[in-house]
């Protein structure tokens, strides 16, 4: 949820966190705000508003984006990541292995 202050709209914590690491995420695999919308079945402008911390995913887009990732929800939402996390899936994978 965001908070009002000033006037402004301010993500709280956790939601600028799950932003971030949903960034780091696309980042990492080397992913357009586009390609991660696409994958997602999701506007290019939903995943702008998420990385931004204004609008979170619904969980059942959070489910597609830990599928993706290979990763689950609690670590995308609870955690900070790193440059580590996450390895997309490689196509044509079953039962998460390549």
């Amino acid at each position: 949820m965001l908070t009002k202050c000033s006037k402004i709209l301010i993500p709280n914590e956790r939601e600028f966190m799950l932003g971030r690491n949903i960034k780091t995420l696309r980042k990492k695999n080397n992913l357009t705000q586009s390609n991660l919308a696409d994958s997602l079945a999701v506007s290019r402008q939903a995943v702008c508003m998420w990385e931004r911390g204004e609008r979170t995913p619904k969980i059942s887009v959070l489910t597609k984006i830990a599928n993706t990732f290979e990763i689950t929800i609690d670590h995308i939402v609870n955690s900070e990541l790193s440059s580590r996390d996450g390895k997309l899936k490689k196509k044509g994978a079953k039962n998460g292995r390549a």
